[in-house]
């Protein structure tokens, strides 16, 4: 998946992240949605809820979990198209430690900010050193 496509996201799996971001509060939440690429768009067909080992506000860490979540996937022929997190209290925007940490390349990254009065989403593609926006919507 090197190559940017367009993530489709089914409202009720858009609705499941939103959840876990909440209930997660104040610590960060994290995740990955798998589904099928097919020419430049992306389809969610299925989420998985990652565990924050780190129980940080600032950070995650899901090694433990990440394990169970590839073997579902395997099993279910699906492919990882995106990664989300929560960012608690500061916009939906790539933070240094994002970037720095950013192991998913060819993946989409969605984050969730709680900062506001309603949860904001956007999506991005990252690299250890830059980010762009990424076209992504709800259906």
């Amino acid at each position: 998946m090197s190559t940017p496509f367009r993530l489709e996201l089914p409202r009720a799996v858009y609705d499941e992240m939103l959840d876990q971001a909440r209930a997660e509060f104040p610590n960060e939440c994290c995740g990955l949605l798998a589904g099928v690429l097919e020419e430049g768009v992306a389809r969610v067909v299925r989420r998985f809820p990652l565990i924050n080992e780190a129980a940080s506000p600032t950070e995650y860490l899901a090694a433990k979990s990440l394990g169970e979540a590839n073997r579902q996937r395997r099993e279910c022929g699906l492919e990882f198209l995106a990664v989300y997190h929560s960012h608690p209290t500061s916009p939906p925007v790539p933070s240094k430690k994002d970037l720095a940490e950013f192991y998913w390349d060819g993946h989409m990254s969605l984050i969730i900010s709680l900062a506001g009065t309603e949860p904001e989403v956007r999506g991005w593609w990252l690299t250890n050193t830059d980010y762009r926006e990424a076209e992504w919507k709800q259906v």
